[in-house]
């Protein structure tokens, strides 16, 4: 779902991935942002903290969507660096926007897709391979065979419920894992403190908004930020703030979006640990153009605010 705001000639773009794990979908979320033209027509929006303002101040006009609240936010965002003829990476964090290195996702796979896979993947520098519930890693182990140097992780999706952390932490260390990313789903987060997978796990279901952060020191190493499940630009940005506070490790992440999307989770992912924002890259007909995805580094784009333009 796509939305354009116009003021003064200039127009800034937003866009939500509206995901049915959170019960969001993109009917639902335009339905919600139709009715916000009154709310912005009294807006002023000439710095990030009138972004930040409206941001807070819009909620009770579209909770619960955080979908809706994130197209919102950067369809601010991108109007505000385009006005100011500055990217929205110089306005957030006062730095020029930086290549960003991405995982490259494997999805769960048959044999000779994975091969077809691997070969596609060849020489990029990071992995995140999905499983299933069973938990078993001789898919992790075949890429690991073929791609030594690569940086991989694992993305469980709360999958591994009935894993034996114990006996497979071995195999999960020797196959030098970066971490894997939410074995059990949230309901499950007290036990989290006392399992021991010999690598680092990272939290995605369980950290959905900037609340959520306060609890993840003990139970998890790090957390992983999607923009669409925490309303946007200006929330991950404190979220990523906040879990460098804390010691912890951040991921900026996506669904499957467009290059306008991936644009704003590339500013968030100039202040996080790593970045899995290849979305745009899956899709067979991008609606955008915006930063560039060459073997696994996104590069920014050439244009002011978020950097990604909308085809016409």
């Amino acid at each position: 779902m796509f939305l354009r705001i116009e003021r003064d000639g200039i127009a800034g773009d937003g866009e939500a991935s509206a995901n049915a794990y959170y019960g969001e979908n993109a009917v639902d979320v335009a339905a919600r942002l139709e009715g916000m033209g009154d709310f912005l027509k009294k807006r002023v929006i000439e710095s990030a903290g009138d972004v930040a303002a409206a941001w807070e101040e819009a909620w009770p006009l579209l909770a619960p969507s955080r979908a809706a609240q994130c197209a919102l936010d950067l369809a601010l965002w991108d109007w505000l660096g385009k006005r100011k003829g500055r990217t929205v990476a110089e306005l957030a964090l006062g730095i020029e926007p930086r290549p960003v290195v991405s995982f490259a996702t494997i999805g769960l796979t048959g044999q000779k897709e994975l091969e077809r896979r691997m070969r596609e993947l060849a020489g990029f520098p990071r992995v995140k391979i999905k499983a299933d519930q069973t938990g078993d890693v001789s898919t992790v182990a075949r890429v690991r065979a073929v791609m030594p140097e690569a940086c991989i992780a694992v993305d469980a999706n709360c999958a591994w419920e009935a894993v034996d952390f114990a006996k497979m932490a071995p195999d999960l260390a020797g196959l030098r894992i970066e971490f894997i990313e939410q074995p059990y789903p949230p309901a499950r987060d007290a036990e989290m403190a006392a399992l021991r997978p010999g690598v680092p796990v990272i939290a995605d279901e369980s950290c959905v908004v900037i609340d959520d952060v306060e609890r993840v020191p003990g139970s998890f190493a790090g957390f992983n930020i999607k923009l669409v499940k925490c309303g946007g630009l200006t929330p991950a940005l404190r979220m990523a703030r906040r879990g460098r506070e804390l010691g912890l490790r951040t991921m900026v992440g996506c669904m499957l979006e467009s290059s306008l999307l991936i644009a704003a989770g590339a500013v968030a992912a100039q202040v996080t640990d790593y970045a899995d924002l290849d979305g745009a890259w899956l899709l067979a007909d991008d609606p955008a153009q915006g930063w560039s995805f060459d073997r696994g580094t996104l590069y920014p784009g050439e244009h002011a605010g978020l950097g990604a333009l909308l085809h016409p």
